[in-house]
């Protein structure tokens, strides 16, 4: 009883209700599945009562980057819903609060304080997810909001996404890619073109790791990342085209 009660008394009575209490264990496999698919594998004792293990994978198994199909997301239509997720991880538990911080980033979500992120993306069911597996709600809360503290879209997306830094990545690799398709254009071998797929691959998850893919009405005016992406898709052509003939 003296457990229970302390249990009571550091993490609230519900977070512990919550945490050893699993009614449908199928919703608990099921979300267990959908959030290592994602690249978070949760891991949790029997009892209950301990604060979940979270840990990042390699999963998103053998799935693409979702910047691959970016035009799918720019074309996104918003509905002016900002879903943010707030969330007080005690210190005891920072091995928690640290991953789970990395895996919000993974899923493209925008921070606005350390413990405070948004995303444009209704997030209900994937914060569900976390509610069955890793018992988030001993800790957070998501809210649904059309604006934040009153600022401009354009305003909030300068916030929670470093879209300078974004900028001048995609900046940069927009240049070498044109220098690239010029080379291209002059000829080259078999190895040199694979060399240069190799490298292009490299330099493509860089300038796109960190783009949110944002629908069309939140990007920013000097947003560079279609062109890019436009670049990419001519630039692996190219090279194809160039082993083909090379052959």
């Amino acid at each position: 009883m003296l457990q229970v009660s302390a249990l009571f008394m550091s993490r609230g009575g519900w977070a512990v209700m919550n945490q050893s209490c699993y009614p449908d264990r199928k919703a608990y496999r099921n979300a267990m599945y959908r959030l290592r698919k994602s690249g978070l594998v949760v891991q949790r004792n029997d009892e209950g009562y301990e604060t979940p293990r979270l840990e990042l994978s390699e999963a998103a198994a053998g799935r693409l980057p979702a910047y691959f199909d970016a035009p799918v997301y720019w074309r996104r239509k918003w509905k002016g819903i900002w879903y943010m997720l707030v969330y007080d991880v005690p210190e005891k538990d920072r091995a928690y609060r640290d991953v789970l911080r990395q895996f919000l980033k993974t899923q493209r979500l925008g921070c606005l304080q350390q413990s405070v992120w948004l995303t444009p993306e209704d997030m209900r069911p994937q914060f569900n997810d976390l509610v069955e597996a890793a018992a988030i709600d001993s800790f957070a809360f998501l809210f649904e909001s059309r604006t934040v503290l009153g600022l401009p879209s354009q305003r909030v997306v300068e916030q929670a996404w470093n879209m300078e830094l974004l900028h001048d990545i995609q900046r940069r690799y927009c240049t070498v890619a044109e220098e690239n398709l010029s080379k291209l254009a002059k000829g080259c071998g078999v190895n040199d073109a694979a060399e240069l797929m190799g490298l292009a691959l490299a330099a493509f998850h860089t300038a796109f790791f960190r783009d949110p893919l944002l629908p069309e009405n939140l990007l920013p005016r000097d947003y560079l990342g279609k062109r890019a992406w436009e670049l990419h898709r001519r630039l692996m052509k190219g090279i194809s085209q160039q082993v083909e003939v090379s052959k």
